[in-house]
């Protein structure tokens, strides 16, 4: 008679429980990167929401943040299993439903996490590193490499992107004990960075932007030596009156976007001690201190720059791009006074950018391990190394996969195609969220048994319930032309090819379930019972 096959792929996971409530901080904030995010959101909403106060966009933009800190402590502390929200949602919702959400997050992360943080490690702080040097210090030359770091195609940009990639996978392959060891000293000099980068906003007088500006420009040669600071802000035109508004619909789809992925050490609650405290405390206190730091620098970057400038620099950038020799970041425009000033802003950025790819390494290497644990993926991802307790096969996918999207980042425009992918991030988000909003309802068993311990059905459910309806507008902004010029977020004419990824995101979700359900079938093993069951330590 034929033996009929285990559960699970395995009898133990044969992952150890190294982390702690700092170390969960750590990776939060490593995510995070609090400037790096900063940067982006000061480039790119001004111009989807022109004269929105981005101080109260990133006061708004935390209550989601807050809202899923209470619900993927709660859930992770009643189910404490590497996978995270992969784990709950299958056991919640179902497997073919886990299978589509683990589609969607996965890819949610190699656009959001990966992608964008390598390229905007090369065209943003690597570039605007070496482009501020050689302004301040007069070497054309250093002007001239820094700008060829953002075209397209094959190049020294390209060559860079490809090993960080590399190295990403190097640190992550060798276990949490040196992923921890990693993540303390980089997050350490960023925060000393960052610290230098808000200590060269409080030292800017606003009086000398202009000149230094233009100074830049210059330094670029052709057409650019006459672009100047007076020119952007009349390209552009004035900015609305009406603040408020704009800063409400910006709330979600740009106020949290800094916060995006601070959750994902939710993926490694199978890996850390005292999950019910270390992750409560730790996404809480994360949220906090972000949130008080983006304010901040909200307030200097006006202070220093002026909202009409970053407005109109905004609006130039996206609407006539070849105007400007390198993008118009918050972080350039700091970097100009000096060369110290460069080195700090850049570093900061590059350490930033680093840490947070490693973590998202290391985060979604676990929900690829869970996959395989539960049979939904081949059994060999599920393979933990017993020297480092890494699962170096799913780390290796990871990689190869983060590789492929900076590929095809750096072989296209990078806007339109993060526009053409960009319903993938919120339906990513709001689907583990809307497993936990019905939980009590839909398993009450299971709820009393696992989170019911530490969490209220109705907290819970509310919580989740902000967190859905947030992600839910993000998707109709995304949709519809709410306001502004363009649209808000709206897609315009990528719409109807976003929403055929989406379609094919379902479609190989569909595919992956029943493919791992012929052959779980053709082993002996139901997928029904090993989804009804929370998988082992």
């Amino acid at each position: 008679m034929e033996k009929q096959a285990k559960t699970f792929a395995r009898d133990a996971t044969g992952l150890v429980r190294t982390l702690g409530f700092l170390d969960q901080f750590i990776i939060s904030q490593a995510i995070i990167v609090v400037v790096n995010g900063f940067v982006l959101t000061f480039l790119f909403a001004p111009v989807f929401f022109p004269g929105a106060n981005l101080a109260l966009v990133f006061t708004l933009g935390s209550i989601p943040a807050f809202a899923m800190s209470y619900v993927y402590a709660k859930m992770s502390a009643g189910m404490p299993r590497s996978g995270g929200d992969y784990v709950w949602s299958t056991r919640i919702l179902g497997p073919v439903y886990g299978s589509v959400q683990f589609v969607f997050l996965l890819i949610t992360t190699l656009i959001v996490g990966i992608t964008l943080s390598t390229w905007s490690n090369v065209s943003i702080a690597l570039s605007q590193l070496i482009y501020a040097l050689g302004v301040t210090t007069g070497n054309s030359g250093w002007v001239s490499f820094a700008m060829s770091l953002t075209s397209t195609g094959l190049g020294a940009g390209y060559a860079i992107a490809t090993f960080l990639v590399i190295l990403y996978i190097v640190i992550s392959i060798f276990g949490l004990r040196i992923f921890a060891w990693f993540q303390r000293a980089g997050l350490a000099l960023y925060y000393l960075s960052t610290a230098g980068f808000i200590g060269i906003l409080l030292l800017i007088d606003p009086n000398t932007i202009p000149a230094l500006f233009n100074k830049a420009m210059s330094a670029a040669g052709g057409s650019f030596t006459s672009v100047t600071y007076n020119s952007i802000i009349a390209q552009a035109g004035p900015s609305p009156s009406d603040w408020i508004t704009p800063s409400v619909l910006a709330a979600i789809p740009w106020g949290f976007l800094t916060f995006t992925g601070f959750n994902f050490g939710a993926y490694l609650a199978g890996e850390t001690r005292n999950v019910k405290s270390s992750m409560w405390r730790s996404l809480f206190i994360s949220v906090i201190v972000t949130v008080l730091l983006l304010i901040s620098m909200a307030f200097l970057v006006y202070r220093d720059f002026g909202i009409n400038f970053i407005n109109a620099l905004s609006s130039v950038q996206a609407n006539s791009p070849s105007t400007l020799p390198t993008l118009p970041t918050t972080s350039l425009l700091a970097s100009l006074g000096s060369p110290a000033a460069a080195v700090f802003v850049g570093l900061s950025l590059l350490i930033g950018w680093l840490i947070v790819c490693v973590a998202y390494i290391v985060t979604i290497s676990r929900m690829i391990f869970a996959a395989s644990f539960d049979r939904l993926l081949p059994n060999s991802l599920a393979g933990v190394s017993d020297r480092f307790h890494s699962p170096r096969n799913a780390v290796l996918v990871a990689g190869v996969l983060s590789w492929i999207f900076v590929t095809l980042y750096f072989f296209t425009n990078f806007f339109s195609t993060y526009l053409q992918l960009g319903l993938i991030a919120p339906i990513g988000y709001l689907m583990p969220l809307l497993a936990a909003m019905v939980f009590a309802w839909r398993k009450k068993d299971l709820f009393k048994s696992t989170v019911g311990q530490f969490a209220n059905s109705a907290a819970l459910g509310l919580a989740a319930l902000v967190g859905v309806g947030s992600f839910l507008f993000y998707i109709v902004a995304l949709s519809v032309p709410l306001s502004g010029p363009l649209g808000t977020v709206f897609l315009g004419g990528n719409l109807n090819f976003s929403y055929g990824v989406v379609i094919g995101t379902i479609i190989i979700g569909l595919v992956i379930y029943a493919a791992a359900s012929s052959h779980a079938k053709g082993i002996g093993v139901d997928l029904g019972k090993v989804y009804s069951e929370i998988p082992p330590e």
